[in-house]
């Protein structure tokens, strides 16, 4: 409306004047820094470079907005509706986005990190290159997502759906991937692969994690489980990447979290060691079982 100016402490009050004067919303780098927009209809609203960081955009919806480069920062968008929304290269760092649904969304580029995405629909949406690093997506719908070269490392997915999603070069390092849903049936499974990787390093093999594979006998950590799963694990390196390969046949070899693959070479053999141990500890209990 003219002569009205969009603040935090107005955002309702002038949304519903627009809404009721059937004119369109353009918040084109508003401040609605902790604007208490709950439940406010913002479908297909211009919100491009907008500052919402803090806001309250629980059960909104924001379905078709544009909201490329806006700020999210620790903003409460919990049970919203953001199907097909445009957030690539916005910031959504430690935002709440639990049970929300982003189906088909653009999120490229985005920043993720920390964030709460527990339960979160994001079937069919482009997270190509986003950061997600920390992210909590435990019981996540990811099924047809687009995850190329994105940054999942220390992300929590226990349970989520990865069906059908692309993982090209993602970054699966010190991730958790317990109870995923994903065809394994294309993954290699590597008894106690551990023990195996250990004892192929105490039988003259060398651990060289500058390189992901230097000779037959030397590699890095994510080398030596693509290279003890075989011919299976050439081909899924080829397709998926080194980083991506090992941490799925470290997740159906069923060693959890997925290792740090940018360690040190001393901080690698000590979890490698640790993870043998274990492996060793567990293995009375499983054959008594």
């Amino acid at each position: 409306m003219a002569g009205m100016t969009v603040t935090a402490a107005n955002a309702r009050q002038v949304l519903e004047a627009l809404r009721q004067a059937g004119e369109q919303v353009d918040w084109e780098g508003a401040n609605l820094r902790r604007a208490n927009l709950e439940k406010a209809n913002l479908s297909e609203v211009n919100l491009r470079f907008a500052n919402l960081e803090g806001a309250n955009l629980h059960n909104a919806r924001l379905d078709r907005a544009d909201l490329r480069h806006a700020q999210f920062s620790g903003t409460n968008l919990s049970g919203a509706s953001l199907q097909r929304v445009n957030l690539s290269v916005a910031t959504l760092n430690s935002a709440n986005l639990s049970q929300s649904s982003l189906i088909g969304a653009d999120l490229r580029w985005a920043n993720l990190s920390g964030a709460n995405l527990c339960d979160i629909n994001l079937s069919g949406a482009d997270l190509s290159r986003a950061n997600l690093s920390k992210a909590n997506l435990s019981g996540a719908d990811l099924s047809g997502a687009d995850l190329r070269d994105a940054n999942l490392s220390g992300a929590d997915l226990w349970r989520a759906n990865l069906t059908g999603a692309n993982l090209r070069e993602t970054n699966l390092a010190q991730s958790n991937l317990k109870g995923i849903h994903f065809p394994w049936e294309q993954i290699p499974y590597i008894p106690n692969i551990d023990t195996a990787i250990l004892q192929a390093l105490q039988a003259g093999g060398e651990l060289d994690m500058e390189k992901w594979r230097t000779s037959a006998t030397s590699h890095a950590w994510a080398g030596w489980a693509v290279y003890l799963a075989w011919e299976q694990g050439y081909t899924l390196h080829v397709r998926l990447g080194i980083i991506t390969a090992a941490s799925l046949i470290y997740a159906r070899s069923d060693s959890h979290p997925v290792p740090n693959w940018f360690a040190t070479g001393e901080e690698a053999l000590a979890d490698i060691q640790q993870r043998a141990q274990r492996q060793l500890s567990a293995k009375p209990a499983l054959e008594m079982g």
